[in-house]
């Protein structure tokens, strides 16, 4: 599967009075690179290749359909003229099978998912893991387990709790938890913790400073406080627990500040939170999730009044409404800085317009719709927003000029200086239907050059149609841009070109036509 030619001159690091060729020097350089631009610098010279390549290890990634598991590292082939001159040193095939047995003690972070007989080669060599994520808990695991005791700081256990005989039982890796004591952050898809494991579990919890219990069964409500004493996050994902521990295991998580409870009914034992937070316990709680929950408006809104640092709170397909929305507008608006409410239909572009207009610190807003004519003509306080996902409603009501319809729009946006995500959802009309924002530079884009932050944009939902004179726009004022989301042009043959036209212009600049394809590539990075 790999050639191992070449191999052995690879590792040699030749003296050099130049400044860049010693390592120290190119280490410290290295760490403001991203990896194509690190490829590259490993076909300057052999000095840089042998200074250099230990970095492209700290992040590995073994994919069960990948038969060369790294081949998103390969640099591009050369011309043969290349391959000839300074980068001949370097194999037509990246990474060989020697380079992975000499870099594996450089790998910080592992991600495995399925069953690869390559994993058995490299296990002798993985001794300073701080990042582990697997789907199945296998003999080479526990190796792993036992070998990097002393330096694993995450691990993430995922299994399948649909496939029988895919469930992690946690009994079979207790004791290897036990003794890895730099283990902080734990997460476990598809487990069970049983009645007899219960000590065993308090023990681990007492370490760590974050726990994820995702499909998963406790079947034994913690006993003690002081198992979850150093307990900074929990989170609970279509979970089952005890039925009198609702919410589960709130009340013995003293120094909890990041709550995320999303169940499979979507049912919370809101009486008993409410009475939770009223004895004062809920003070340190700074960021709250409750997702797909089924609390009421008013519940929510008596939530948010008894916690008073809440600082972040996510709560996507759920009836957060007028209550809640004037809570947050009247007692947290000087402090709320994340408020992300997408599919939240009782959240109406009223309630979106009064939360940007009065909360000054916001620094991550995502709404589903905000009106056009109060954001053309009511000035936004959170001009420190650095993420904003919205979409733009009532845009016929605007005057009919293309300029002046767009320019109330832009004009607000453009005040965002700090803004690095922009996402636009769907623009739409109530009564006359669909209504596109115009993306381009004679209908008011060229407002948006003080986004000079700005690196991810999506604009899938608008389907704009960018010109070549729009695009080189974009390369002139959107220099920090990293990812595209959404074709710039409907025609096929044109928006290939234009693609094109910017990730020549742009280097590192990755597009995608949908966010379904970002996610993909995101997975199997």
């Amino acid at each position: 599967m790999y050639t191992d030619q070449h191999s052995q001159q690879h590792h040699v690091f030749i003296p050099s009075d130049e400044p860049l060729d010693h390592r120290e020097v190119a280490l410290h350089f290295s760490w403001f690179l991203d990896k194509p631009t690190l490829l590259a610098c490993l076909r300057v010279s052999r000095s840089w290749f042998a200074a250099l390549e230990p970095c492209l290890w700290h992040s590995f990634t073994l994919l069960r359909d990948h038969p060369n598991p790294s081949a998103s590292h390969q640099p591009r082939q050369g011309t043969q003229q290349q391959q000839q001159g300074r980068t001949a040193f370097l194999p037509r095939r990246y990474p060989t099978l020697g380079s992975l047995q000499r870099n594996a003690r450089h790998i910080a972070r592992l991600r495995y998912f399925g069953e690869l007989p390559l994993l058995k080669a490299l296990v002798p060599h993985l001794n300073q893991l701080r990042y582990l994520e697997v789907t199945r808990y296998t003999d080479e695991i526990k190796q792993l387990l036992k070998q990097n005791a002393a330096s694993l700081h995450t691990l993430i256990l995922k299994g399948d709790p649909l496939i029988p005989g895919d469930t992690i039982m946690i009994d079979r890796i207790w004791h290897h938890l036990l003794d890895s004591t730099a283990l902080r952050v734990l997460e476990l898809n598809g487990a069970i913790v049983s009645d007899y494991e219960g000590t065993k579990f308090g023990l681990v919890c007492h370490k760590l400073t974050s726990l994820s219990l995702i499909d998963s069964k406790l079947l034994e409500r913690p006993k003690s406080e002081d198992e979850f004493l150093n307990l900074r996050t929990l989170v609970l994902e279509r979970s089952f627990l005890p039925k009198e521990d609702q919410p589960p295991l709130f009340e013995i998580c003293p120094a909890l500040e990041n709550f995320t409870w999303r169940s499979r009914s979507g049912k919370l034992s809101t009486f008993k939170f409410l009475v939770f937070l009223n004895a004062g316990r809920g003070e340190s709680l700074s960021g709250l999730d409750l997702s797909g929950s089924q609390v009421t408006d008013s519940d929510l809104a008596s939530i948010i009044r008894l916690l008073p640092g809440l600082t972040r709170l996510r709560a996507c397909n759920s009836l957060f409404g007028p209550e809640a929305t004037r809570v947050i507008t009247e007692m947290r608006q000087h402090q709320m800085q994340e408020l992300i409410l997408l599919q939240c239909p009782g959240f109406t572009e009223t309630y979106s317009q009064e939360v940007l207009r009065t909360c000054s610190r916001l620094r991550v807003f995502s709404a589903p719709a905000v009106n056009a004519v109060d954001m053309s003509q009511l000035k936004w306080s959170c001009t420190g927003l650095e993420e904003l996902d919205i979409g733009i409603v009532g845009t016929r009501r605007l005057p009919k000029p293309v300029a002046l319809r767009h320019g109330g729009i832009y004009s607000q946006l453009a005040v965002l200086t700090n803004l690095r995500v922009l996402r636009l959802g769907e623009v739409t009309d109530m009564e006359e239907g669909p209504f596109l924002l115009d993306l381009r530079v004679q209908s008011g884009l060229s407002l948006l050059s003080t986004l000079e932050r700005l690196e991810v944009f999506d604009c899938e939902k608008l389907k704009p149609v960018m010109e070549f004179f729009d695009l080189q726009w974009v390369v002139r004022n959107w220099g920090s841009l990293k990812r595209l989301v959404g074709s710039v042009h409907p025609n096929y043959e044109q928006r290939d070109l234009s693609n094109e036209f910017l990730s020549s212009q742009l280097p590192g600049l990755e597009t995608y036509l949908t966010q379904a394809d970002y996610a993909l590539a995101l997975a199997r990075k």
